[in-house]
């Protein structure tokens, strides 16, 4: 007999008699059920999530190419709403800066930091449906002194969830798969 059957045929013995023990076995099979129980909800909760975001990514993909496509007249107030859901993501202080629209023609006002002016721009100018922007910005180096820069000012972040601190679910699932699938691949090719 070698060591490893031996220490098998342990380990089986040992799991037997915690599970059939007349005392205490009833308890911890109830327990072990109900983990199993509980991972399985998880499990199946994280599953639809991940479905629910794969859908909506693949819908807005859709949509997004649908409007490049199709691309027609955008109204100034959807434009508008476009231009003011960007701007979170490359300005600290959006709540400064006053966007108005003209028949495709952006004019953005208020204060703002120096550093940000030149991302403001080129972010509003590459929105689909932008003809042109007009800059009457007003830079500060600081937002000392500045009433409208006061404040907690922080960006949105970025629009790739790789690059943000928490992912969605479907990001996740790639992700995991891939790592599974090199994880698989480092292994055949270790066996070589």
């Amino acid at each position: 007999m070698d060591t490893r059957s031996l220490l098998s045929g342990i380990a089986i013995g040992a799991a037997a008699t915690l599970m059939l023990d007349p005392g205490r076995g009833a308890r911890r099979r109830a327990l072990i059920r109900d983990k199993a129980v509980r991972a399985a909800r998880i499990t199946g909760e994280m599953v639809d999530t991940t479905v629910r975001d794969v859908a909506n990514r693949a819908r807005g993909f859709a949509a997004e190419t649908r409007g490049w496509i199709a691309e027609g007249t955008i109204g100034d107030a959807r434009l508008r709403e476009r231009v003011r859901a960007r701007l979170g993501r490359v300005c600290s202080h959006p709540h400064a800066v006053t966007v108005d629209v003209q028949e495709g023609q952006v004019t953005v006002r208020g204060a703002i930091l120096s550093a940000e002016v030149q991302d403001v721009l080129s972010t509003i100018a590459a929105i689909r449906g932008v003809g042109s922007v007009v800059n009457e910005l007003e830079p500060h180096d600081s937002a000392e002194g500045v009433p409208d820069l006061q404040g907690h000012g922080r960006l949105a972040g970025p629009r790739l969830d790789i690059l943000q601190a928490n992912w969605a679910p479907a990001t996740r699932t790639l992700v995991g798969a891939a790592a599974v699938a090199a994880g698989g691949l480092a292994l055949a090719y270790s066996r070589r």
